[in-house]
C-alpha cells in the first residue's frame, strides 16, 4: 500500500493536520533549526532571518539514526548540511552558530540552550524550524526542556500532496511521520514532552496507519493509542 493510496488518505490527512503546528512568524532572539533527513528546513530558516526576524541561526543536529529508516547518508553532521545550505541562500558564517552533538528533538533543545548560555546569547523568544510534520513535536519537547521561553513553530508552507510527491523515498518518510505521532502520544507519559490536546481521530489516524504497515518507528511496549 503506498502513502496515496485511498484507504490510507484520511488518516495521513488527519495526522498531517494535526502534527503540522505553525505560529505567526515574529521577531525572535534566535531562529532555531532542527535537523532531519529534510534539508529544506535550511531553506525556510535562511528565509525567515533574510526577513530580519532574528540576528542569528542555530543549526542542531549530530550524525545519528546510523544504519536506521532515518539515516541521512551524509558524512557530515547534520547541523553543518544545514549550515552549508544556509549560507548558500545568503545567511553568513557569521550569523551561524552549530550546535552538531544533538541525536534527537531533546538534545536539540538542550544543548542549543547549553550554547546560548555559553555564548552569552539571551534567548526569551525562539523561533523553531522544522518539517511540517515534525513541528507540533518539537513545540512539546522545546517546552518541556525550555520552559522559560517562547517557542514560535515555523515550517515551510506546503500541502500534503506536494510535500510526499517531492520525497525521494515518500513510503520511508510516511514511516517517519506514524512514528512522531507515536511519539507524540507516548511522550508525555514518559516525561518528555508536555501534553498535547489528542482528538480521538487523530488516535484512531494512528491505528490505521499502522495496521496498514506504517508501523516501524512505534514505540515498543506501547500500544498505538
Amino acid at each position: 500500500m503506498a502513502w496515496h493510496d485511498p484507504v490510507i488518505a484520511d488518516a495521513l490527512r488527519t495526522a498531517w493536520d494535526y502534527m503540522r503546528l505553525v505560529h505567526p512568524a515574529e521577531p525572535a532572539d534566535a531562529i532555531l533549526t532542527l535537523g532531519s533527513f529534510d534539508s529544506r528546513a535550511a531553506i525556510h530558516a535562511a528565509r525567515l532571518w533574510h526577513a530580519g526576524l532574528a540576528p542569528v541561526v542555530i543549526m542542531s543536529g549530530g550524525i545519528a539514526h546510523r544504519g536506521g529508516l532515518l539515516d541521512t547518508g551524509w558524512e557530515q553532521s547534520e547541523a553543518e548540511v544545514f549550515a552549508g545550505i544556509a549560507m548558500a541562500e545568503g545567511v553568513p558564517a557569521s550569523a551561524i552558530m552549530l550546535e552538531d552533538e544533538a541525536r534527537n528533538t531533546g538534545d536539540n533543545f538542550t544543548f542549543t540552550r547549553d550554547i546560548a548560555e555559553r555564548s552569552g546569547l539571551h534567548i526569551r523568544t525562539l523561533l523553531v524550524v522544522a518539517k511540517p510534520y515534525m513541528t507540533r513535536r518539537g513545540y512539546a519537547t522545546g517546552a518541556k526542556v525550555w520552559p522559560q521561553i517562547d517557542l514560535l513553530m515555523q515550517c515551510e508552507e506546503i500541502d500534503l500532496d506536494d510535500y510526499f510527491r517531492r520525497e525521494a523515498d515518500p513510503e520511508r518518510t510516511l514511516q517517519a511521520l506514524v512514528g512522531d505521532l507515536h511519539r507524540l502520544i507516548v511522550y508525555p507519559r514518559l516525561g518528555l514532552q508536555i501534553e498535547q490536546p489528542l482528538p480521538s481521530a487523530v488516535v484512531d489516524a494512528l491505528k490505521r496507519l499502522a495496521a496498514a504497515g506504517y508501523d516501524r518507528r512505534l514505540l515498543e511496549g506501547h500500544d498505538p493509542d
